[in-house]
């Protein structure tokens, strides 16, 4: 990733406020953000199947830990975060910076920019 991609991430004074179609120029920055999300994006993701909801919560986060796309589970959000590649893009980003899973992503991902560090805004960056 360009050292500038995560600066630019990490300064909210750099975001600007989100337009409808913005997102066909841009570098696509919010794909670099950490994802956290919960179990029936899991599901949705085919991470976990939704024989899953049946089991303890226990038994739902070891499995989903098992996967190599899981980073981590919170237990003070009830969340999983996804794992970032080495260059900072999310996990089931592709070479072309497409998403791999984009009829199945999830909530957050759904939502942004809505959800997030600062809600209506996205950390635009022009494509070079």
């Amino acid at each position: 990733m360009k050292k500038n991609f995560q600066d630019h991430i990490n300064d909210l004074g750099l975001w600007s406020k989100y337009k409808k179609d913005l997102c066909k120029t841009c570098e696509g920055l919010c794909c670099y953000m950490p994802v956290e999300i919960k179990i029936v994006d899991l599901i949705r993701l085919k991470i976990l199947d939704e024989f899953h909801l049946e089991l303890s919560a226990r038994e739902q986060i070891k499995d989903a830990l098992k996967h190599p796309a899981i980073l981590r589970y919170t237990p003070s959000t009830e969340k999983f975060t996804l794992r970032q590649k080495p260059d900072g893009s999310c996990y089931f980003l592709d070479q072309n910076k497409l998403c791999t899973k984009y009829n199945n992503r999830p909530e957050t991902c759904r939502n942004h920019p809505q959800v997030g560090p600062k809600p209506g805004f996205c950390a635009y960056m022009k494509k070079n």
